[in-house]
């Protein structure tokens, strides 16, 4: 009868840990979702050196990729989003990184993004898109519509086809 008890307490413990621990995971994403819902005016830094604002690049579908050259999957989603979506002009891609500018200049002509007029690479090495945002991992994927706002967040690895759809949805929400 002890033992059942016991058995019962620490069940019930581990429930409710677990309840805990999900809820906490749940209200962390929604925390962090509510904060990159509009893209924000922060200030980031062209390979030339200028300063680039966010909040100025709004007027077309954006697709914002925080990287880091030495990430794997950023390396793997790189290939494939010069592949997949090599031909669509009607997204504007802004992949940001927080190392040096000589870092991300290897990584952008590494891939062959160099001569795509709509692919922009930006050096953001006070970590200003990484403290608004609360990102803690590479790669992170927003799209945004039109407007600025956010239609998908992606964490870690994605697939072209969930890109490809964030990318249909943003263009019917900026109808």
């Amino acid at each position: 009868m002890r033992i059942k008890l016991i058995f019962h307490i620490l069940l019930l413990a581990l429930l409710c840990s677990g309840a805990w621990f999900g809820f906490s995971r749940y209200s962390a994403n929604l925390e962090q979702h509510s904060l990159v819902v509009n893209l924000p005016s922060i200030e980031v830094s062209s390979l030339e050196g200028q300063s680039v604002y966010l909040q100025n690049q709004i007027g077309t579908t954006l697709m914002l990729i925080y990287f880091n050259s030495t990430c794997p999957i950023c390396q793997s989603e790189a290939e494939l989003i010069r592949k997949v979506f090599s031909e669509e002009q009607k997204v504007t891609f802004i992949w940001i990184s927080s190392e040096t500018v000589a870092e991300v200049k290897d990584f952008r002509d590494r891939y062959d993004f160099a001569n795509l007029s709509n692919h922009t690479f930006l050096s953001d090495t006070l970590f200003r898109l990484a403290s608004e945002f609360k990102l803690t991992t590479v790669p992170a994927t927003l799209v945004y519509d039109s407007k600025g706002v956010l239609v998908e967040f992606f964490r870690g690895a994605v697939s072209m086809t969930d890109l490809k759809a964030a990318v249909t949805k943003a263009h019917e929400n900026s109808r």
